[in-house]
């Protein structure tokens, strides 16, 4: 075998040896970067408006009814505290997500979980933006979600459409709506929904008002 014959093979490995070391150091490195724990801050924080969602939706619709014989607009707001509750109540894979919590950070709503995956539990955080959409039985809480990371490592953006839909189904005013008879009959006079300091914003305007889509920011 001639010496530039065996430079080749010396090369060769040399070359494959650094491929692995490159690929095995950036695996390392996206590992410790999904195990790494997220800043999330505080725990989410009050006031509570009950410990289930049936709780929360009675305390809302007295608040609520309250505000309209008052004015023909009201708003009330579910806390990170609340939000956590309702999260809780509609996890759609219990088994999968664990410990949720919601809270509020830079005008968006930030939801974590305990993901299971194998030995290893990171922390999934899903950053989601709100808006009101029309739906066929009235507005609808739309979710956008913008950013999702495990643990400190960002996901591809093909992998948020169906969190976005089970973000979606898990906020649905719906459930919310339906279990006190006095949200119920303002289902369809939803007038705005706002990520706002410390929780979202749901506004409602007296059926014989106009809408006031900025009531919320108020």
């Amino acid at each position: 075998m001639s010496h530039s014959d065996q430079r080749g093979i010396i090369r060769g490995c040399c070359l494959g040896l650094l491929v692995l070391l490159i690929v095995l150091g950036g695996s390392v490195y996206l590992a410790d970067r999904a195990l790494a724990a997220p800043t999330l801050g505080a725990p989410p924080a009050g006031p509570s408006h009950g410990s289930t969602e049936t709780a929360i939706a009675l305390a809302l619709g007295t608040e609520m009814a309250a505000q309209l014989i008052q004015s023909p607009h009201g708003v009330v707001v579910l806390s990170e505290e609340d939000l956590t509750v309702l999260a809780v109540a509609n996890n759609p894979h219990p088994g999968a997500f664990r410990d949720l919590q919601v809270r509020v950070r830079d005008g968006l709503v930030v939801v974590s979980a305990q993901v299971a995956a194998g030995p290893f539990t990171p922390t999934g955080v899903a950053h989601i933006s709100l808006s009101l959409q029309p739906g066929p039985n009235g507005p609808v809480i739309a979710a956008q979600v913008p950013e999702v990371d495990i643990g400190m490592l960002g996901l591809p953006g093909f992998a948020t459409p169906d969190l976005a839909a089970q973000i979606d189904d898990a906020l649905s005013l719906d459930r919310l709506f339906a279990i006190d008879p006095r949200l119920s009959v303002l289902r369809s006079d939803i007038e705005c929904v706002a990520v706002v300091p410390g929780g979202v914003a749901v506004g409602v305007h007296d059926p014989g008002a106009a809408p006031v889509a900025s009531s919320c920011a108020a």
